[in-house]
């Protein structure tokens, strides 16, 4: 044991990094791979958005040669680029995100699919609040917003992030609140969404089994196009036929 080896392990203990561990390693074809602080400089973004890249699948695990050593690959680079550009052309969530670059690992033509994403999961706005922003925008007590997502009646796309579109039910969940209106009445709104989205996702599994990727991406497109005006059209005609007859009946 050298010297140093020796200093260092008195002082640190037993873990000093060997050469073979402090080598930077490469990809197959000699690209070196990124510290963090690389990364962030290269990509323009900040280390804890890149951590929250990590942790919810967005990126690749870094190579840890030891514990506190992590080197990123060079895709991370294009990778991250690609999140920064469709969140701010599309507007999508992290969770929608990360399943276009799962389609794209796999080779996958993802045009249609960032149609039908954006369809699905875009909202206007940046605007992500936690819980008490959500609180404070809406002007619900801690107690009433825990509530309401317990009960499904505030379904944020992402754990503790509120969108604008959650933010504007919030609002006028609070105003039927005000009007005496309790959550537990108002429960068969997610019960019945239930029912009827996993008819919907019947529906479109017996129309698609049979078709490539890019074929069953372009009709769930349309077929969610379809649903969207149905869901809305339906509802609201059920309800107005129904005030008909009462007001022919004089019972409204």
């Amino acid at each position: 044991m050298s010297l140093d080896t020796l200093n260092y392990w008195w002082f640190y203990g037993p873990a000093m990094p060997t050469p073979a561990q402090k080598e930077r390693p490469k990809t197959a074809n000699g690209t070196p791979f990124y510290k963090m602080k690389d990364l962030a400089a290269a990509t323009g973004i900040p280390k804890s958005t890149i951590l929250l890249y990590v942790n919810k699948g967005l990126l690749p695990q870094p190579v840890r040669p030891v514990s506190n050593v992590a080197y990123y690959h060079p895709d991370c680079v294009e990778r991250i680029a690609f999140i920064r550009r469709i969140q701010s052309s599309h507007r999508l969530p992290l969770a929608a995100i990360k399943g276009l670059l799962k389609e794209m690992d796999r080779g996958k033509d993802i045009n249609t699919l960032l149609d039908l994403q954006t369809l699905l999961f875009a909202t206007e706005g940046d605007q992500r609040l936690d819980a008490a922003g959500l609180e404070e925008a809406a002007g619900l007590s801690v107690s009433q917003a825990d509530a309401l997502v317990a009960a499904r009646l505030l379904i944020p796309l992402e754990d503790g992030r509120f969108d604008p579109e959650d933010v504007a039910v919030a609002k006028l969940l609070k105003t039927g609140l005000q009007l005496g209106i309790k959550i537990e009445e108002l429960s068969f709104y997610p019960r019945l969404a239930d029912q009827i989205v996993e008819n919907e996702l019947d529906l479109r599994r017996r129309r698609t089994r049979c078709l490539t990727f890019e074929e069953d991406a372009a009709l769930t497109l349309e077929m969610t196009h379809v649903a969207r005006g149905l869901r809305t059209y339906i509802i609201d005609r059920v309800m107005q036929r129904r005030l008909i007859k009462r007001r022919l009946k004089n019972d409204f």
